[in-house]
């Protein structure tokens, strides 16, 4: 079995591409491409981070493929997409929120983890895993800054009430 790239290949209809475009810039992504296939949209250095994008890879690209469902993958030129992965979505909104959170966290959908943004600066020797897109941590058992702990000076919350990363 060779590895070839997976095309997208259905049809949007038209009023949902425009529906679409319109949330996905609102959302303050740059549309590279827009047609009846798919919606490519540039990656930004964060989007890169966080889904852990290879060099190559600069376009996001949304599309229906074969099984009639709508995808995601990562692409250099915005017309082959090796791996597919299962975007949903209803509705060109539903679409446009789901590859937002994709953007900024690496999933379609927010998972029920409760992570933390520490008051103090995190040091270098910090190992807790860190959760996009705020850029908060879990606190690692083994981590020797916030390890052992049981309520570190942090602010608290869920992944889906997420505030904004700052730069």
């Amino acid at each position: 079995m060779t590895d070839q790239p997976t095309p997208i290949t259905d049809e949007m209809p038209e009023e949902w591409i425009t529906e679409l475009v319109d949330h996905i810039e609102a959302d303050g992504h740059d549309i590279a491409d827009a047609h009846e296939t798919a919606v490519v949209i540039r990656l930004t250095a964060h989007s890169r981070k966080v889904l852990a994008a290879d060099d190559s890879d600069r376009l996001f690209v949304i599309g229906w493929a074969d099984d009639g469902d709508i995808h995601w993958g990562l692409s250099i030129d915005g017309a082959h997409v090796p791996v597919l992965h299962a975007l949903g979505g209803d509705s060109p909104s539903g679409i446009a929120d789901r590859a937002h959170r994709v953007l900024t966290t690496g999933r379609p959908v927010p998972r029920d983890v409760r992570h933390a943004l520490p008051y103090a600066a995190v040091s270098g020797s910090c190992v807790c895993p860190v959760v996009y897109p705020c850029g908060g941590i879990v606190p690692a058992a083994e981590c020797g800054e916030h390890g052992g702990r049981r309520s570190p000076a942090m602010e608290w919350h869920w992944e889906a009430n997420c505030p904004p990363a700052t730069p």
